[in-house]
């Protein structure tokens, strides 16, 4: 043995000898306990009369198992376990760490107490309290707390409880709390507090809003978020409006299995200050994809009536829908076929009479073009529908349509392609339309059939031609681009459709049920430029679409007309700007028809996008064989006023690492009306922001009164994140997930 050891050995047998006096221990040194063996550092540890008392002072440090307890001085009872550390007492449970002027500490049982305390648990929770008193792993018994997620000495928000327990990987609750910004009590009580820390995942409440609107008065909404499994969770809202009533909302979400999710959402509220009726709004969703070729879909939604999501409802697309629709599909793919099996109802928000159309079934099968059997070179695809049309006011019955087409593509020495097709369409109906007539009460046209089966039998041939010319420009990293493809593609398509009765049948859905007589030639030209992103070795490349431009235009010689000039354009030459446009022009000298564009800005950290709707034409029915809309010309002047004159437009921008602004307008230009228009600000802190939102409401055409609306709410640190509590809308950060 060498004399290093040796003393080591002899250190041991005297700290384990009852009586001796004082030594040196440079390195750690066990000591047995009734809790079991801990591992002990100090400059300098002694160990005092007949009592199994070890002190040990100057840098101590005493180790068992996860528990670290640092200290100036350290007392070790060895018969009971107990320890008691005062002078720079620092205790790591674990992850955590707590300080505090004196520590009792029992090694047998693993309970103690803290004195003066402050708990820090991962990644931003303080408690403090004037006893700290450990009763489990990481869970502590709190008197006279405070919780915060401050650092702080004095912070800026938090909670302070009489008593309490907190589970350091966990939750925290008490009783008689109040709630305090710096030195002053904002809410001086409330009977109970609690909060989930550090899971991903946290159970409590989130930050409520509050606010004031000029229709439904002061209102509050209070969620709460209910982390049930790792594969369920759910929240529920207390919604009041001091001018309506009270009422609430809930999301419920869960993940079945990999392939299997879903979520039930309400909201209702029970108008006692004005008509005493409950009204809301509803929906639920499903996705089960039951094996890589067949799938389940839900999407079904409800309201109470006619007028609820405009009144209820926060977004301006949500309080416009024209329609609750509800769908249920089961879809089954093969390598060449497609079968969707569906169930299709709504409720029309737009009028109170019962004219909703429902498809109850609607069995659709396509085969994509694909070879013919027997004959090399030809291509066949078939499109099938059969359909049940259900309604109380109007016109309701089957459809069964089948149409089928052939096609031969043919090369032109590597120049173009010329593909001649030829289809047949059958379209059989059991009722066969007889007039319109208009109710006295006013309202929708409804149509009047007979019990009597209509059969509609057309051919349609044609010929589909294009070609494409590109060249490649090589960049050398130019921009970030490697190299630039430049493509020209004309296209070209001649359709001929014949047939026998296209009059007298049930209008139900417009693609299947108008098919005009026609001959129609239509023809674009589109260029294009692709660029390939310089990338280190090794490392594929990307490829973007930085420029599309299509002109098309056509000639109706059924009605021996041109159509509309249509063009579209898609510029995005990086991932911080982008335009896109499209314009239909009436060359027979009526001008302008429609016109639509997007741009977006994304320079960080400023945001902006602007888009324009414009439209002199109405609703109208688009053959289903037109490949650019903008082309169809329905032959009919319309008046210089446009119908649709819209621009949307919003910002955001974090003016700095405090302040963000956020605004978005919508603009009826047609009538120079502001429809809404949003303004807000959040100010953000280490721990805390604050979010407030001005809204403002025009006269709607339901005679709905303007509304001003102010929204205010403030988001602690550690106390639920950023969120809107609406139907529809996640819950947290991160949702259910299957394990």
């Amino acid at each position: 043995m060498t004399r290093f050891g040796a003393s080591i050995l002899l250190l041991g047998c005297a700290l384990l000898a009852p009586g001796v006096a004082a030594a040196q221990a440079p390195s750690p040194t066990t000591l047995r306990t009734p809790g079991g063996e801990v591992s002990v550092v100090a400059d300098r540890i002694e160990q005092v009369g007949p009592d199994n008392l070890v002190v040990a002072s100057g840098n101590a440090e005493l180790t068992r198992g996860s528990a670290r307890l640092l200290a100036d001085r350290i007392e070790i009872n060895r018969a009971t376990g107990d320890a008691t550390a005062q002078g720079r007492v620092i205790f790591y449970d674990g992850d955590d760490r707590l300080t505090g002027q004196r520590i009792d500490y029992n090694i047998r049982t693993g309970t103690g107490v803290v004195y003066q305390g402050e708990a820090h648990a991962a990644p931003y929770y303080r408690i403090m309290g004037e006893r700290l008193e450990r009763i489990g792993e990481s869970v502590y018994r709190v008197r006279r707390g405070v919780f915060t997620t401050c650092e702080d000495d004095s912070p800026s928000w938090s909670v302070r409880v009489g008593a309490g327990t907190a589970d350091l990987e966990d939750f925290v609750y008490g009783t008689n709390a109040s709630f305090w910004a710096k030195d002053v009590p904002l809410i001086p009580y409330f009977p109970f507090f609690a909060a989930a820390i550090r899971r991903e995942r946290q159970t409590g409440l989130l930050a409520p809003q509050f606010g004031n609107s000029s229709r439904k008065g002061f209102f509050a909404e209070i969620p709460f978020y209910w982390a049930i499994t790792d594969s369920q969770d759910a929240t529920l809202t207390f919604d009041a409006f001091s001018r309506r009533g009270l009422g609430g909302a809930a999301e419920y979400r869960y993940v079945i299995s990999r392939d299997q999710r879903g979520s039930l959402n309400g909201f209702f509220v029970h108008e006692s200050v004005t008509t005493g009726d409950t009204r809301g709004f509803g929906s639920a969703k499903h996705s089960w994809q039951i094996d890589p070729g067949l799938s389940l879909r839900a999407d079904l939604n409800a309201v109470s009536d006619d007028r609820v999501l405009r009144e209820y409802q926060s977004e301006l697309q949500a309080r416009s829908a024209q329609r609750a629709e509800s769908n249920l599909f089961l879809t089954k793919t093969w390598s060449n076929w497609n079968f969707v099996g569906r169930v299709y109802w709504y409720q029309d928000l737009t009028t109170e009479r019962p004219v909703e159309l429902q498809r109850v079934p609607e069995l659709t099968l396509q085969g994509v073009r694909q070879t013919l059997p027997g004959l090399p070179g030809f291509l066949y695809q078939v499109d099938t529908s059969a359909v049940n049309f259900i309604r109380d006011v109007g016109s309701e019955g089957f459809r069964y349509d089948l149409h089928p087409v052939v096609s031969r593509p043919v090369a032109l020495a590597g120049y173009a392609t010329v593909t001649p097709f030829v289809g047949g369409r059958v379209t059989t109906y059991s009722v066969t339309a007889t007039g319109t007539h208009t109710p006295l009460a006013g309202g929708n046209v409804i149509e009047t059939t007979k019990d009597e089966t209509r059969v509609r039998d057309l051919v349609d041939f044609g010929s589909d031609a294009e070609s494409r010319a590109s060249r490649v420009y090589g960049l050398g990293g130019f921009g970030g681009l490697d190299s630039v493809l430049h493509s020209i593609e004309p296209r070209a398509r001649y359709i001929r459709i014949l047939g026998h009765n296209f009059n007298r049948l049930p209008l139900w859905t417009d693609q299947i049920d108008r098919i005009p007589k026609s001959s129609w030639f239509e023809y674009s030209l589109t260029n294009r430029l692709r660029g390939r992103t310089a990338s280190p070795e090794g490392t594929e490349a990307e490829r973007l679409e930085l420029l599309r431009f299509v002109v098309a235009n056509a000639y109706d010689f059924e009605r021996d007309r041109f159509g509309n000039l249509a063009g579209d354009l898609l510029v995005q030459p990086s991932s911080l700007v982008s335009l896109h446009a499209d314009a239909s022009y009436n060359v027979a000298g009526d001008g302008l028809q429609t016109y639509t564009s997007d741009a977006s800005l994304n320079l960080s950290p400023f945001t902006a996008s602007v888009g324009h709707r414009y439209s002199r034409q109405p609703p109208q029915i688009i053959p289903y064989f037109i490949q650019v809309p903008g082309t169809f010309n329905p032959g009919e002047t319309f008046p210089d006023k446009p119908s649709v004159n819209f621009l949307q437009a919003g910002f955001a921008w974090d003016v700095w690492k405090h302040l963000a602004l956020r605004a978005r307008t919508n603009w009826d230009l047609r009538t120079d009306t502001f429809v809404e228009n949003r303004v807000g600000f959040d100010f953000k802190f280490d721990c805390w922001a604050v979010s407030v939102e001005y809204i403002n409401r025009s006269r709607d055409s339901t005679g709905q009164s303007s509304e001003d609306e102010f929204r205010f709410s403030v988001h602690l640190l550690g106390l639920g994140n950023v969120l809107s509590t609406r139907v529809g809308t996640g819950a947290a950060d991160s949702g259910p997930r299957f394990k």
